[in-house]
């Protein structure tokens, strides 16, 4: 189907949709196999305990392929401890080099990355078989409390380690009932990541990836911005319609919109936020939105602020216009400019028909039109 006529046929559909933030649609595929996670109870567990089952062990393990030093294993199944070991590790590209090094006897940044991954596989079994049940509801305590799945496996870490390290060391018997008590009282009586002091204000630059010239905005915006919402932020800056999927990427990590139905290898976008993903000036995320047109958009960010008193999102300088929906990503967009231009083009009338009264200008630009747009968002 060409751009044009893909382009008609969203014209004609958009009559009969509710437009806003609706228009979401059901993800399947992706690998996905509700078996592999639940094996032979899922004919003997009620449905709550089905449901349940699947949240614990797809927080455990939310990856189905990896690649490891250079070596991709695009479907491993997490039932498998082996395999579950592998996914592990994929988690961990900063420990590859490491740990294909038999001599590397060392730590990276302060942490020893074998110890750090059998840390990380011990708490992946824990969660996936559900024993100790404490470790799956602490787990949950603090995802629900905003805090990111990362840094969730970090806090059980730090909780096993304190418990097994005299049991490890000096043969001390390992106490199972305090460490289940450590693990029960883990993000109680605590603020929660949504709670604390808002991060610092973040200046960054979101460039249509392989446009030339490049279309960018340049965005002031609060730290603490969840993804979800700053998914919102790049629809109105590049006048994006939201008709389509997206996800955003970060060291190896991928964010969706878990609001409808979950895509499965990814973490909710609305418990992730622009400082969690890239927490540092010169750090980069990815934002691709319509799989089929496959709009890639880099995000750097070029500054990281003390916190403004009124947090607000502003466009602060901007070039080139967005493309239109369902042109046919940047290759069909640059040929809607050529035939729109030539009149010898084959395509020139159809695609003047498609775009409508409205004149298409690839230069022109409205900042302040941007910047009302971005007021109706709340941050």
């Amino acid at each position: 189907m060409s751009p044009v006529s893909r382009g008609r046929k969203r014209k004609q559909s958009k009559a009969r949709q509710s437009g806003g933030r609706g228009g979401r649609r059901q993800v399947t595929g992706h690998g996905f196999d509700p078996a592999s996670y639940l094996g032979d109870l899922a004919p003997v567990l009620p449905r709550a305990e089905v449901e349940d089952t699947l949240e614990r062990r797809f927080f455990a393990m939310p990856y189905h392929g990896t690649t490891i030093g250079g070596e991709d294993f695009p479907k491993l199944d997490p039932a498998d401890s082996d395999e579950r070991g592998l996914l592990i590790k994929g988690e961990h590209p900063e420990y590859h080099e490491a740990l294909a090094d038999p001599s590397f006897e060392g730590e990276i940044d302060g942490v020893n990355p074998r110890l750090h991954l059998a840390l990380h596989e011990l708490i992946a079994n824990q969660l996936w078989d559900g024993d100790p049940p404490e470790a799956w509801q602490a787990a949950r305590r603090l995802r629900d409390g905003g805090m990111h799945r990362h840094d969730v496996l970090h806090e059980l870490m730090a909780v096993a380690t304190e418990h097994l390290h005299p049991a490890l060391v000096r043969a001390a018997p390992f106490d199972v009932d305090a460490y289940r008590r450590a693990l029960n009282a883990l993000g109680r009586g605590r603020p929660t990541a949504r709670a604390e002091p808002s991060h610092p204000t973040y200046q960054i630059k979101v460039t249509l990836a392989d446009s030339d010239p490049p279309i960018w905005r340049r965005l002031s915006l609060p730290g603490d911005i969840p993804l979800d919402t700053l998914h919102w932020v790049i629809q109105a800056a590049f006048g994006w319609e939201n008709d389509h999927l997206h996800e955003f990427e970060a060291n190896g990590r991928r964010y969706a919109d878990h609001g409808y139905r979950a895509v499965p290898g990814t973490e909710d976008e609305r418990r992730a936020t622009l400082a969690a993903a890239a927490p540092r000036k010169g750090d980069r995320l990815r934002y691709t939105y319509d799989f089929g047109d496959n709009w890639v958009h880099d995000i750097a960010v070029e500054s990281v602020e003390p916190a403004e008193d009124d947090p607000r999102v502003v466009c602060l300088a901007a070039e080139n216009a967005g493309p239109p929906e369902d042109c046919g990503g940047i290759p069909g967009y640059y040929n809607l400019l050529e035939a729109i231009t030539n009149p010898r083009h084959p395509e020139h009338d159809n695609y003047l028909d498609w775009l409508g009264e409205e004149p298409l200008d690839p230069t022109a630009v409205d900042r302040d039109a941007i910047n009302r747009a971005l007021e109706s968002i709340k941050v």
